[in-house]
């Protein structure tokens, strides 16, 4: 069956359709355009018409001919949590895992979704144990999701969390323990991944967007110069008379506070476990030398991470310029789901 994936962003949407070529992918198709002002976050039903009429056009101009589509929920906006229990039945799996949500999230059971995903055995106190991603989206946001895609003329097949995309596309099944850092505009989404599966997911609330309102109120900006700055400049500390990285460089230092928690979390965890690298992600990753710090700060190595990595270099593919590469990063993952 034919399908796209599709990413609606704060900020901009992006679509991707791909197809299977042996060990690879072929581009088929693609584009990306502004989002509208409120996008997913508004309740109502003016803008989210808006919304459905901008992914509508998008998918005509990019001349993506199938109407079925994969999409993800903001990582942000749903719930995610590693979870250790004995080996169980399904039956009481399902029981447990229930119970577990009870504790972490912070919204009625009977107002959210529950899946869960095995992640790997582990063997604890002499005995075996199951580890299980288990995931809550609250039901309001999948209807509205699904009434978007369905205004716009789409028929949507599935949904899943952005760090499954995200960790599809960049990171290889093979390649041991990574942390995936997705530096998107509301949140930086923070993700450990083990062989291809996340094993450790957690979000913060500094994004692209407070780096923005940072500059504006430091340097006394509107919005749109602050942005055009932060793009331009982010921290290299000789531009501006290193400005910027005054007033951002707190923010960024925090970014690298919070996966250094993660990184020691992750690797307390018994085994001799041990993050080699971290992939940054999202459209804040690009800001000039803002890999270069924390890398600085981690003293690990960092790498942007290269979507397309796994798609045949042909003439369709090279026309993405390598600034926006990153921002096709949960469109990729998306249109790799169902062809894996």
């Amino acid at each position: 069956m034919d399908f796209f994936g599709l990413d609606i962003g704060t900020f901009s949407i992006k679509m991707v359709q791909l197809r299977r070529k042996a060990d690879k992918y072929q581009l088929v198709a693609l584009g990306s355009a502004p989002s509208t002002a409120k996008g997913l976050l508004s309740e109502a039903e003016a803008d989210l018409v808006a919304l459905a009429e901008v992914i509508k056009k998008l998918h005509q101009e990019a001349k993506i001919r199938t109407k079925n589509v994969v999409s993800a929920l903001p990582q942000d906006k749903v719930f995610t949590r590693i979870i250790t229990v004995p080996k169980l039945s399904e039956e009481e799996l399902s029981s447990a895992l229930k119970w577990e949500a009870e504790q972490f999230v912070p919204i009625p059971l009977d107002e959210a979704t529950l899946t869960h995903q095995i992640v790997g055995q582990i063997r604890q106190n002499g005995k075996e144990k199951t580890r299980v991603l288990l995931v809550a989206a609250p039901n309001r946001l999948i209807k509205k999701m699904v009434e978007v895609l369905k205004t716009a003329g789409l028929n949507p097949i599935s949904l899943e969390t952005e760090i499954f995309s995200m960790a599809r596309s960049v990171v290889a099944p093979n390649s041991g323990a990574v942390m995936l850092v997705d530096l998107g505009a509301a949140a930086t989404d923070l993700a450990v991944i083990e062989n291809g599966q996340p094993v450790f997911v957690y979000s913060i609330s500094t994004g692209g967007e407070a780096l923005t309102r940072a500059i504006a109120a430091g340097l006394g900006l509107g919005s749109a110069q602050a942005e055009a700055y932060k793009k331009a400049y982010g921290v290299d500390p000789k531009k501006l008379e290193g400005k910027l990285a005054q007033v951002i460089g707190p923010l960024v230092e925090k970014i690298a506070s919070e996966m250094s928690k993660a990184i020691q979390f992750y690797q307390s965890d018994g085994g001799n476990k041990k993050i080699s690298r971290v992939i940054l992600a999202g459209g804040t990753a690009g800001l000039p030398e803002v890999a270069s710090l924390l890398a600085k700060k981690l003293n690990l190595e960092i790498q942007l991470g290269d979507p397309f990595e796994q798609v045949v270099k042909d003439e369709l593919q090279a026309k993405v310029p390598a600034s926006q590469t990153f921002f096709y990063v949960i469109a990729v993952g998306l249109a790799m789901k169902e062809l894996k």
